[in-house]
């Protein structure tokens, strides 16, 4: 009759010799079931707030700063890139004609802005969470440029609707107001 090492038949002698081998002891046990638990609680403490964070937005602070960067560079690409998901957004350059367009006609529209106008200056002021759901916030961007050729330099709002949208920051609405 052969006896499985920590079965009810084997001797005491033979498991303990063969834990005492393989450096387990009863103690080790017991701290590694202590471990296993002490894991499990803090698992279980921990989880819904990692659940709850997945589901928060990222700072607006950032979003509306990185297209202050992207706006003084003159990416008009980039700013086009951050439509939501349906490609659509509200424009309006200044002329008073807002409505809904497609990404490619937004990226068309802003490469004219730009090579139209000289950049001289792009700030983040104000930035703000409506709430809602999905969540929606707005930012405002202080623009100071001049059209090219022209020494004086006028200053412009860009205001920035945003959208929460598959965990990132979307541009909504985009409006240059003079």
């Amino acid at each position: 009759m052969r006896l499985q090492v920590g079965t009810s038949g084997a001797p005491r002698e033979y498991t303990v010799a063969t834990a005492h081998r393989r450096g387990f002891d009863e103690r080790n046990w017991m701290n590694a079931r202590r471990a296993v638990l002490a894991l499990l609680c803090i698992f279980a403490l921990c989880a819904p707030r990692m659940a709850a964070a997945q589901g928060r937005p990222a700072p607006l602070e950032g979003f509306v700063a990185s297209i202050a960067r992207m706006w003084a560079a003159g990416d008009a690409n980039g700013v086009a890139a951050l439509a939501p998901g349906d490609d659509r957004m509200v424009l309006d350059l200044g002329n008073g004609g807002a409505e809904a367009t497609e990404a490619r006609h937004v990226a068309a529209a802003l490469r004219e802005l730009f090579r139209d106008r000289a950049t001289l200056a792009v700030r983040p002021t104000q930035v703000n969470i409506a709430g809602g759901q999905p969540v929606r916030g707005f930012g405002e961007l202080s623009w100071t440029s001049r059209p090219r050729g022209v020494t004086d330099s006028e200053s412009s709002t860009v205001y920035i609707g945003a959208v929460w949208e598959n965990n990132a920051w979307r541009i909504r609405e985009l409006r240059v107001l003079r």
